[in-house]
Parts: C-alpha cells; structure tokens; sequence
C-alpha cells in the first residue's frame, strides 16, 4: 500500500470539505402543501415520485393543507417551502404586509372544475332557489360561478351560495340531496358524473383564470438557489407530464395520490394534456390571467378597492419565479 503524505492528507481534507455542503444540499428537506384528492397537483406528485426533486438536492415530502389560508400562515412561519393556495388567499396576506412570501408557479391558467347537479338536477333552471355548494364564499370559485351561471341565464338572487367544504365533501352532500348542485374538482367531478350526477357546465371555456398558486417564502428561495434548484425541479415535472409516452405511468402516480382507478383518470388526462390543453406546459404563472383575479377581488372590495399591480406578487425570476 503506497503511504499518504501530509500533502496528500491535506488536500484530500479540503476536498472533503468542499463535498460536505453538498451532501448537505442532497438531504435539504422540502416540504410542499398540496390537497391529495386533487389532480391539479399531478405536477407534484411527478416531481416527488420520479425524482426531480432529489436531482435538484431536496428530500420531498408532500403535506397535506387543511386549507388555503393556514397554507399561507405556515409559508410565512417556514414550515412549508413550497405552499399551495388560492390566488386571493395569497393576495389577501401580502397586502396586509405578509411581504416575505411570493408566488412561484401555478400548475394551470384556466379552471378544470365542473358544476355537478344533485341526483335529479338535470339542467342550469332547475337551480333557481336551490343552494349551490362551494370551497368559499369570497374566493375566485364564487366570482367564476356567479359569472358561468349569468352567461347560462341565472342571475343573482335565483340562487344562493353555501360553504360545502372540499370537493369529496360536496359530492357527499350532492348525493344527500342537501344541495342543488356544487362546483367540483377533478377528478371528484369525472367519479361524481360516474355514479350517474349530471354536469350542468364546465369552466375550461371561461377567460384565462389561474386558481392555484404554489408560493414560497423569498428568503428560503434566495438561500442556497432553492428557489431556482425547486422551480428546475418543477420544469422538469411539468415538461415530463406533457410527453405523451408517459401518459400510462403518469396515471397510474395521480391514482396512488388520489386513490381513483385509471378509468376515472384517464379523461382527466385527456383534458388536461390532449383535448383542452388545460394543464400548464411550463408552470409559468399566467400574468393577464393573474391581473383578471386581481381585478375581481378589487370589485369585491374586501382586500383593496384599486386592483395593484401583479409583479408586486411574483417572485423575482433570479430567485425561480414562473412568469409570462
């Protein structure tokens, strides 16, 4: 065995040195807030099982979020990095000063939501003094809906909107009858129209309307390039989904997330990859769309009356921002 000298010994120490950052990098815990049951987060659910974001340096952990709002608080405390939330949500909390958290991406521009008519409602009349259940009542699925329902011929005060929770939570109260009919997500709405419930109209023909955000905290993003590291990551998930060779394996991973069999996934993938288009191809944040939310939470009135500008809420590119 031929011996070490000290030269060797110390520059083998520095190189040692050197590599320790980067194994610290590889074991970077990342934890994303996303709601299981939806396939709007299929991007990911791609990069955590197929390992984008262990090739960027992060260990991965999907959470599960009670809720928009508590999604945001726990960006801004740093408990999530990358944090799911409604756009006005988001708005809300920057423009009452929660300035240290920015929006990196949104997984579509356009809404995938179908409204479902309880068992026996068959048509947009016959919701005329019947409930209509929704996530929120100040949010961008009421002012989409209010505005679906006005184009169908329904004006405010035929109906009235009521807080029914998640999308499994309103097929629940469909079936029960204790509601006429409810806006849900995919692919709670393709299982609800499978059990026999009637679509009454979907949203992917409206205006471009992003209704999803994953933000981050700018400090996190700027430390050690996470934000660029994660936003690669995402590219990469996205760019993964689009091709069509892995249409099979994509929807066997929104299945084990999901827990609905491939014959409820597959129109979902068609909408969203093949015949709408519906899914973002890049994660690229929708900025005309984004000033559209903005617009309607002004006319709302209850976060600001003057819409501001977007760019106050985007994440700085250099820092991994997704913005066109």
């Amino acid at each position: 065995m031929t011996p070490i000298t000290r030269r060797t010994f110390v520059a083998l120490t520095a190189a040692a040195a050197v590599a320790r950052p980067a194994l610290a990098r590889a074991a970077q815990p990342l934890n994303v807030s996303v709601v299981l049951g939806n396939a709007i987060h299929w991007v990911q659910f791609i990069a955590n099982e197929k390992g984008m974001y262990k090739d960027e340096g992060f260990e991965p952990k999907l959470l599960v979020m009670q809720g928009s709002a508590s999604s945001v608080q726990m960006a801004i405390s740093g408990e999530y990095n990358i944090a799911t939330t409604q756009p006005e949500t988001f708005v809300s909390a920057v423009s009452q000063g929660a300035g240290e958290i920015a929006a990196m991406s949104a997984p579509a521009n356009k809404a995938d939501w179908i409204l479902v008519g309880a068992r026996g409602v068959t048509s947009i009349e016959q919701l005329k003094g019947r409930q209509i259940g929704l996530s929120g009542l100040r949010n961008s699925e009421s002012w989409l809906t209010t505005r679906l329902l006005e184009e169908k011929g329904l004006k405010k005060g035929d109906y009235s909107f009521i807080i029914a929770g998640t999308s499994p939570a309103k097929a629940a109260a469909l079936e029960k009858g204790g509601i006429g009919a409810a806006v849900l997500f995919q692919p709670s709405a393709e299982f609800a129209i499978r059990q026999g419930l009637t679509p009454l109209a979907a949203f992917k023909d409206m205006r471009d309307y992003p209704t999803v955000f994953y933000v981050v905290k700018k400090s996190w993003a700027g430390t050690d390039e996470a934000g660029p590291r994660a936003s690669r990551a995402l590219q990469k998930a996205y760019a993964w989904l689009w091709d069509p060779a892995n249409k099979a394996e994509a929807i066997r991973i929104l299945g084990i997330y999901t827990k609905r069999d491939a014959a409820i996934l597959a129109p979902v993938y068609e909408d969203y990859f093949v015949t709408q288009k519906l899914y973002s191809r890049t994660g690229k944040i929708d900025v005309a769309g984004f000033r559209t939310v903005l617009a309607d939470m002004a006319e709302d009135g209850q976060a600001f009356t003057t819409a501001p500008a977007p760019e106050k809420f985007l994440l700085d590119p250099k820092l991994g921002g997704l913005a066109t």
